[in-house]
């Protein structure tokens, strides 16, 4: 170990340290920080691409099993981004790490102020979600400490003491949100921030920030917390007011509860909202309600979900019949044009890129589609009409009652003793536990059956050629 540690700290070769950050795992938990504080000492390796990496996933089990050892990492090495994460990781049990959280305080006070920086950084992910936190010791010192922090970190910094029970930075975070000449970003994380701490004027702040460009989508999301139809109902009537780009999360808002998704369908049978705005996965999650009147009204005025074997096998062969009209090979839809492929990557990314990826470009909350089997017509029709038919364990949706009434829909990607982290088609939510009623592990897949349905037919033959095209192609100009 002597050796090695040795060599960390005086081998002037970037791929030996890569050897040194990798044997990492392989030692003894209790030996590795000796080891990791001297590749750390190396500031010429901050920003390599996989040296902060290896050395974090070394050093990860020790968040659990020896905390303390992380705080001197944390403070004196020279890698931010490992840095960012021990504090990340040490956050997430506040309670357990509640010392330990004040000793890496009151280690970095005579660091500089870049180093301090990270540690809120760290702080703000690992206790994302939760709604109180113990004031830590040094906390004062600490956040007194900042004298040119960027409005980031002061939004981070008053978003914590909130947490912290500091009733002065919840007067300050208000009055940011509320203030019409303060620059958006901090608007936006002073709403959240509110929306996270659940305060008594809540609703009303939300209503106010409703009509406020680029503040309206999180101002929406506050307005969830609240099961008033009435609030649904001015929802869905202003929904030509919001800017296109707004107007999906505006849906979202009203899929959350039965309540909003009634003034939802209210709106779409007159007419005022095309049904084609609602996706096939928010049609779902309207169907996850169990509310018989709701489904039977969604079927009317939107169009059925079609569940059953022998449906999902005919959708299927008329879908092939669509794309291969007039064509000698039954798997083979008609050779695609440069035009038309560059129409089904534009399809492709209002539709399937914010959960897959294809040649490099996309989500990754659902599998790579890159080096599946997409060349085959059949492989790709089954797939899509019935992407529920063969579900790996780690793509099953989960359905989440919320025990104020909100119902959301997703992966559940991590859980701990006190919260779990959701993934929607939208968004990561770090949600508490207590906070969830119930959770239902299903057996269907997150993407909806009926993903073609809104679309026309060109749009699905364009989708469908780009699908299965060898490589990547333009989007079309705009």
């Amino acid at each position: 170990l002597l050796r090695l540690i040795e060599m960390a700290k005086t081998e002037s070769s970037g791929l030996v340290r890569l050897f040194l950050a990798s044997t990492l795992q392989r030692i003894p938990p209790s030996d590795r920080p000796a080891l990791a504080a001297a590749l750390l000492s190396h500031a010429d390796d901050a920003n390599d691409h996989n040296l902060p990496k290896l050395i974090w996933y070394g050093l990860s089990p020790l968040a659990d099993s020896n905390p303390e050892s992380l705080v001197p990492l944390a403070a004196n090495g020279k890698f931010p981004l490992t840095r960012e994460w021990i504090a990340r990781a040490i956050a997430e049990d506040p309670v357990k790490n509640h010392a330990v959280l004040g000793d890496l305080l009151a280690t970095t006070l005579d660091k500089e102020e870049s180093v301090r920086t990270d540690i809120v950084r760290g702080l703000t992910a690992g206790l994302a979600g939760r709604h109180k936190v113990a004031a830590l010791p040094n906390w004062e010192k600490f956040q007194a400490s900042f004298v040119a922090a960027t409005p980031e970190t002061q939004g981070q910094l008053r978003n914590l003491a909130v947490l912290f029970g500091d009733g002065r930075a919840l007067d300050e975070v208000r009055r940011v949100a509320l203030d019409g000449k303060a620059k958006v970003p901090q608007r936006q994380l002073a709403l959240e921030t509110l929306i996270e701490a659940k305060l008594d004027d809540l609703k009303d702040i939300c209503q106010q920030l409703l009509r406020v460009r680029f503040l309206n989508t999180t101002a929406m999301k506050g307005l969830s917390l609240f099961d008033d139809p009435a609030l649904g109902d001015q929802l869905a009537k202003s929904y030509s007011s919001f800017h296109p780009v707004e107007r999906p999360a505006v849906i979202e808002t009203l899929v959350t509860r039965p309540t909003f998704a009634t003034a939802l369908l209210d709106q779409i049978e007159a007419g005022k909202i095309p049904a084609a705005d609602l996706t096939a996965l928010q049609a779902r999650q309207i169907r996850s309600f169990d509310n018989e009147k709701l489904s039977a009204r969604l079927a009317q005025v939107w169009g059925e979900l079609r569940d059953s074997p022998e449906d999902k096998q005919k959708q299927i062969e008329d879908y092939k019949k669509l794309l291969t009209a007039g064509t000698p090979a039954e798997n083979s839809p008609p050779p695609p044009t440069p035009d038309s492929l560059s129409s089904g990557r534009a399809v492709f990314q209002a539709t399937c890129a914010n959960c897959h990826r294809l040649f490099g470009s996309g989500g990754t909350i659902a599998p790579d589609l890159t080096g599946s089997g997409r060349h085959n017509l059949d492989y790709l029709l089954s797939n899509i009409i019935d992407p529920s038919s063969v579900v790996n364990k780690d793509f099953r949706m989960s359905i989440l009652r919320m025990t104020d009434g909100r119902i959301l829909n997703g992966l559940v990607t991590s859980q701990d003793d006190d919260r779990l982290v959701l993934q929607t088609a939208k968004e990561k939510l770090a949600l508490l536990k207590a906070d969830i009623d119930d959770i239902k592990l299903t057996t269907l897949s997150p993407m909806p059956d009926s993903i073609l349905q809104p679309l026309t037919p060109d749009q699905i033959r364009n989708l469908l050629a780009y699908l299965m095209s060898p490589t990547q192609v333009e989007l079309p100009a705009q």
